[in-house]
């Protein structure tokens, strides 16, 4: 209204109103936010309780967090931020923990192995050798920090070594199917495709449930022996492993080398597509769609999938 009539104090008190009311919203929005992770901090107390463990855990990595913000100097505006400041959430948790019956009840012992074997795996792949042994330092020859190492020497590029560390591992514990695994991953890399698809099936007859990610590594490592007989069963694999982790990027690209070498171009096209689609590559995921549409069956399971792509916009596209 105020630029309407050439009023400029006008149209400059409607702009800040407006900017206000922006701003009334946002900090809405973030307080609500807040309150969802106050709700969330008590559900998990709450499932921690029904287990029969204690929260300390979490309580103690809230303290963590507390002193990192401490020590970094932040002064943080705490309505301005979607979690509630770590003081609050340390206070609130504190007496929930405090008033629960199992506040001293300690982990299992084989529950706090799995624990460990699994920060173990995250520190080798995203910290490297030092950041595991810095984990594990108090324990250095215990089961997490030599799979942790058996991991790194991995990774660096030493197959013969990592294949002993390996070795040794599945020695002290036969029945781990992520040893198993590993041995896998290990004689792929040391260009023994079949042993490894021997590691990978014994890995997947061990795991308490179907994984995806075994699946994904059996039929790579049998696609990779380039056996004739094999390739159908490397695809099947593919095929179901990805079923069950459809997000696992890199399993396409197998799939897809292996129908192309079955000779069913539309399946591997559509395998292609399917791969681009989940990397966020829309563009080249719908090209690979139309060619392989042309290719199935109108209206068949396949082809239904490749109009779906097609059709798929981005969230924010028109």
């Amino acid at each position: 209204a105020g630029a309407a009539t050439d009023a400029g104090g006008l149209a400059q008190a409607g702009a800040g109103i407006a900017m206000g009311g922006a701003e009334v919203a946002r900090r809405s929005l973030l307080g609500y936010q807040r309150t969802e992770e106050v709700t969330a901090d008590r559900s998990a107390i709450a499932y921690l309780e029904r287990t029969g463990q204690s929260g300390r855990g979490m309580l103690r990595t809230f303290e963590r967090l507390g002193r990192d913000v401490a020590l970094a100097g932040i002064n943080v505006d705490p309505y301005q931020i979607s979690h509630p400041m770590p003081r609050e959430r340390i206070a609130n948790l504190k007496a929930l923990v405090e008033n629960s019956r199992f506040a001293d009840r300690a982990d299992p012992p084989e529950l706090r192995l799995r624990h460990d074997l699994m920060r173990a795996k995250i520190a080798a792949y995203t910290g490297g050798r030092n950041a595991a042994a810095r984990i594990f330092r108090n324990d250095p020859q215990g089961l997490p920090a030599l799979y942790a190492d058996a991991i790194s020497t991995y990774l660096q590029g030493s197959p013969r070594d990592a294949l002993a560390k390996v070795d040794r591992l599945i020695a002290m514990q036969p029945s781990n199917p992520y040893f198993h695994e590993l041995r896998g991953e290990v004689l792929i890399k040391a260009n023994k495709p079949r042993e490894a698809a021997n590691a990978y099936a014994k890995a997947i007859s061990l795991a308490p449930s179907p994984s995806g990610i075994l699946q994904i590594g059996h039929g790579q490592a049998l696609l990779a022996t380039g056996a004739p007989d094999l390739i159908r069963k490397a695809a099947s694999e593919l095929k179901a492993g990805l079923s069950r982790e459809p997000e696992y990027v890199s399993g396409y690209r197998f799939l897809a080398q292996a129908y192309g070498q079955l000779g069913e171009i539309g399946a591997a096209e559509l395998a292609t597509a399917e791969g681009n689609f989940h990397a966020g590559q829309y563009r080249e995921a719908k090209s690979f769609a139309a060619r392989a549409q042309q290719k199935f069956r109108q209206g068949s399971p396949e082809w239904l999938r490749a109009q779906d792509i097609i059709n798929y916009r981005a969230p924010g596209r028109q």
